[in-house]
């Protein structure tokens, strides 16, 4: 069979169904999580640590690298249960990365102790769909 003896019809109906079928590949692929980086400016007092996201049943990363002698870290749960993760110091070197997975099952917070009061640039990262 040669496309001079396919009947129009026939060609229009197999150019439909081969339009359809990639329609339908292109929207699984649509399916597919890229990150959103947003960029945050936060105004910090010393003293404490301090709360710059919280976060639950999420994939988020924070990334930062200055101000010079701030502590940052991941604080889960709460009171007495809390426990303290990924706890590093910037050094405006080099950037430090803090990060939360959908595995979390206790509300995480992100957070950071500066030596001194002021603004803290810093990017969010959320990853999915």
């Amino acid at each position: 069979m040669t496309l001079t003896t396919i009947s129009p019809r026939r060609l229009i109906g197999l150019f439909v169904v081969a339009a359809v079928a990639f329609l339908s590949i292109q929207a699984l692929g649509a399916t597919q999580a890229h990150a959103g980086v947003s960029q945050r400016v936060s105004y910090v007092k010393s003293g404490d640590f301090r709360t710059l996201a919280t976060l639950w049943n999420t994939n988020a990363e924070a990334q930062f690298d200055c101000p010079a002698g701030a502590k940052i870290r991941v604080r889960y749960g709460g009171g007495w249960f809390a426990k303290n993760r990924q706890e590093q110091t910037l050094n405006c070197a080099s950037i430090k990365r803090l990060s939360d997975g959908k595995w979390s099952l206790v509300v995480a917070r992100m957070q950071i102790k500066v030596p001194e009061t002021g603004y803290v640039h810093w990017n969010y990262i959320t990853t999915g769909p």
